[in-house]
Parts: structure tokens; sequence; C-alpha cells
């Protein structure tokens, strides 16, 4: 177990942080508290903790003046520090520092065991023998032997993780299904010049799933011939194509469970890369002059927030997410700067006491956000959204720029399953208030505005094509035609069939 030493000099800071998560139960235990940057240094000398939990602002000696000095008694010490929302300018000091993660106030255990998560994948490589078990436990999926049985010479094999991103693939397939069409492929998977093979199958959610591969004589071409017949097999099937991170081969056990934790957080930030197959690697550090711009970005950003310039963070997102930009970040420092825009909205819900959806920031939280998004600009696009309805919920006059992206939303999303609440739930808004914004805003009903578009798109299509009516009713989303051709009426006045001349056809 590793040990953590927790500097605040606000007592109940300190209390809830101890009392936040079950840390035995994670592999830590708290070895010791300090109420000042002098007293947490004369603890580090005399307990040596595994990690440092420190606030940045703290009297006798600030967390970053505590971090430097306490690196030079025990270099290896690993570092997170407790901001406040005002603290953004001392990223960049604390990033050459090498500070692992940052925790904002209010604490709470998502944010604790996203920061466990980190601590596991940082440690397991100080100490191996001595790693905890990951924070992100995965589900157990059915054994897939591909050979004879596993060798007991432990030493003899290798081992390898293969991570996968399903954009939509087996969103309508029970696990059952998926993790029989798995061990299926499983069974019949070339694994050339390889002997004693051992492959599990983990289903994660229906869009996220893992492979442990232990072989002996396992190497990167033999693990690249699994991927390709993998592919090959997916696409076979009708399913699109994933995303995979692959790791190299490796002989310690002791590091698989922390490469199927890391290996998913990598997978999480795939559109840095632009690859189908992502070979896992170990973190770099940023670009010391990106870095300094995007910090600088990032306090401009957070400083007009807080004098309510909210028309200028668009401007700000805009900058920062430049799709030129990929090749700059890190996944930590885009991480990072996604999680200080959710700190900011976070802010601002509890501020105003905002009535809109907590998830609006929360699943900013998740390590998994990242993971739907191919680009910067859709990332942007996201993050824009939600900074949008935030700013609308406080000043009634910023709906005037949400009505569009919803008028937007609904051009592009008519023909399917379209409803108030389910357009309710994508902008973060209360369907009752959306409603009345709507209305208050373009004079019309928003059920009309789905149905106006619906009808328009259904008369080009009879016109131009020559198509039934209930093809058409689907394009356009509706999966009765009775009732399409009853909005349709309404609409016109005539019926679908009458004006295509598709009198007594289905």
């Amino acid at each position: 177990m590793y040990s953590i030493l927790i500097a605040d000099d606000e007592k109940y800071v300190r209390q809830d942080i101890i009392r936040s998560v079950n840390w035995s139960a994670h592999g830590y235990f708290i070895v010791g508290e300090a109420s000042n940057g002098i007293q947490a240094l004369e603890k580090i000398g005399e307990l040596h903790p595994d990690v440092l939990i420190t606030d940045i602002r703290m009297p006798l000696a600030d967390g970053l003046s505590l971090i430097e000095r306490a690196l030079e008694l025990q270099p290896d010490l690993r570092s997170i520090i407790i901001s406040g929302y005002e603290d953004f300018q001392y990223a960049k000091e604390a990033i050459r520092l090498g500070v692992l993660d940052y925790l904002t106030k209010p604490i709470d255990d998502t944010s604790i065991l996203s920061v466990l998560r980190k601590l596991d994948t940082s440690l397991e490589k100080k100490d191996p023998q001595n790693a905890p078990a990951s924070g992100l436990p995965l589900t157990a999926g059915p054994s897939v032997p591909a050979g004879q049985p596993v060798r007991d010479d432990r030493e003899k094999l290798s081992y390898a993780v293969l991570s996968f991103y399903f954009p939509s693939g087996f969103r309508h397939k029970t696990r059952k299904y998926t993790e029989s069409l798995f061990s299926s492929w499983l069974s019949h998977a070339p694994l050339f010049s390889v002997t004693a093979p051992d492959m599990r199958f983990s289903y994660l959610s229906s869009t996220l799933m893992q492979i442990s591969v232990q072989a002996a004589g396992l190497t990167r071409d033999t693990l690249l011939r699994l991927i390709r017949y993998l592919l090959e097999q997916i696409r076979a099937c009708g399913f699109s194509s994933p995303v995979a991170v692959v790791t190299p081969p490796f002989t310690d056990h002791a590091r698989l469970q922390t490469l199927q934790t890391s290996s998913l957080q990598l997978l999480s930030f795939h559109l840095l890369y632009g690859e189908n197959v992502i070979w896992y690697r170990p973190a770099q550090a940023p670009n010391s002059a990106f870095l300094s711009e995007a910090t600088t970005l990032m306090d401009r950003f957070r400083k007009d927030i807080s004098i309510r310039h909210f028309e200028n963070t668009e401007a700000y997102l805009g900058q920062l997410l430049k799709e030129e930009n990929a090749a700059a970040y890190t996944p930590e420092l885009l991480e990072y700067i996604i999680c200080e825009t959710a700190n900011m909205l976070r802010k601002i819900y509890l501020s105003y006491q905002l009535t809109l959806d907590p998830g609006i920031f929360k699943e900013l939280f998740s390590s998994l956000y990242a993971m739907p998004f191919f680009d910067l600009e859709t990332l942007r696009q996201d993050l824009v959204k939600r900074c949008k309805a935030v700013f609308s919920h406080i000043h009634s006059t910023d709906t005037a720029h949400i009505v569009p992206l919803i008028k937007q939303y609904i051009q592009k999303n008519y023909d399917q399953d379209i409803t108030l609440v389910s357009i309710a739930s994508e902008f973060f808004f209360n369907p009752s208030y959306l409603s009345h914004m709507f209305k208050q805003q373009t004079g019309g009903n928003l059920s009309s505005y789905i149905e106006e578009i619906r009808i328009k798109e259904a008369l080009r299509l009879l016109r131009m094509q020559k198509l039934s009516i209930g093809q058409v009713a689907r394009m356009v989303g509706y999966n009765d035609p009775n009732y399409f051709s009853k909005i349709f009426r309404k609409h016109t006045g005539f019926s679908p069939a009458r004006y295509a001349g598709q009198e007594g056809r289905p």
C-alpha cells in the first residue's frame, strides 16, 4: 500500500479528503496531516510519504514552494495540488514541477477517484511490485482459449492489452451476443509463432471492449496480425471500424491491470493522434511554447468569465482548440483544459443556483468524456454548446444564441426520433423552459417547427424521387405512415399520396 500526506491550512478540507473514499480499498493509507508548508516539509522528512496532496495557498510556504523543496528531499514524491477557481495562473509552474493532477474545491469522491487512477499508473512505474488495484474495475468476460493451456512458467510469457472504442457498433446488441461474437472470433484468431496463447475478453460497455493477451513469443507483428484479423471480422459483420489502443508486449505480469486502465485513458484522447490503431506510449512533456500560450489563453478565458464577458468564451475556446494545435497537445494538457472549463461551469451553476441539468459540467469530469470526439473542432463545438446553455440561464437575452443552435440541430436530425424531451436533454434544458424559450424567441411551438422541417423535406422527396409513402415517412422521422399522412395533411391540406400522384399506392 502507498502512503499519503495531506497539507491544507483548513481542517475541514483535510477531513473532507480523508472521508471522501475508502482509501485502503484502493491501496492507499493516510500517513499524516499538516496545516502549513513548514509543518508539511518536516513531516515529509520524517514520514517519507509516497504521495503529497497540498493546497496551493498555505501559510509559511505555499504549495508550489513546498513541492519544490520536498522534491529536493524526496525526488520520487508524487504530488497532487488542491486549487481554487482563481488559481489557474499557477498551472504552468505546477506542470514544470511534475504535479500529477489537481483537485478543485469543493472536493468530492468523483474527483478523488479520478486522481487515484492517475496515481495508480504513476506509482506502478515507481514500484510495480507494490502497485494498487486499478481504480477502474473491468468486467470480467469469459476466458477464451486459443490453443494449449497456459504455461505455469510465467517468466517466459508476454502480455498485451487491446482496447477498442466502437462509436456505434454494438449499441443495439445485447452483452451476451457481443461476448459470444468475440469469443467465436478469438477462438479462431491466427496467432502465428506463439505458444500457449490465452485471450480474455472484457465487455465494458456497448461501445468499449478490451482484450488481454498472454502468450509465449508474443511480438508487435503478432499483435498487428491479430488487430487486422479482428477488424476484418468486424467489418464482415457490418459493424463500423473501432479505434484501438494496443500495448507493445511486456513481460511483467504486475503491469497488466495498470495498463488496462491507462490504455483506456489514452483511448479517451484518440482525437489527438488521428489514427485507428494507436500504439500505447508513455506520457510526453508538453510543448513549452504551446503550454505558455494555452495557459495565457485559459487565464484570459477565466478572467472574462469572472467579469461576465461571456461573449468572449467562444473565441478563446476557438483559439485553444484549433485543429492545427492537435500535435502540440498532450492528453494531460487537453484534459486539464476540459476540467477547467467544467470547473467554470460548476461554479456558475452553484453561484447562480441554476435549475439546469448538472450533467452539463459533471460529464466533463469523466475520464471517458473526450472519447466520442474524433477531432478538436467537434470537441470545441460541444464545449461551446455547454457554455452557452449555462450562460443562457443567467441572462435571458442570451437565449437568442441558443435557439439558432436548436434549429440547426433539428435540421440535421429531423430523420431521427427527436422530441421536445430529447432536444431538451441534448441542450441541458428543462423541457418546459425550452418550450417557453423557443416560443418566446420564434413565436411558434418547438413541436410544430419539427413537423414543418420534416414536411418540407417530405415534399422535396415526393417531388424528386419515386418512393413509397412509407419510405418517405421513415426518411423524415416517422415510423408510422398513417401518422405521417395525418401530419402531412395538417400542414398542406392534402394527403402525401395525392401530392405525389400515388393514390391507391401503399
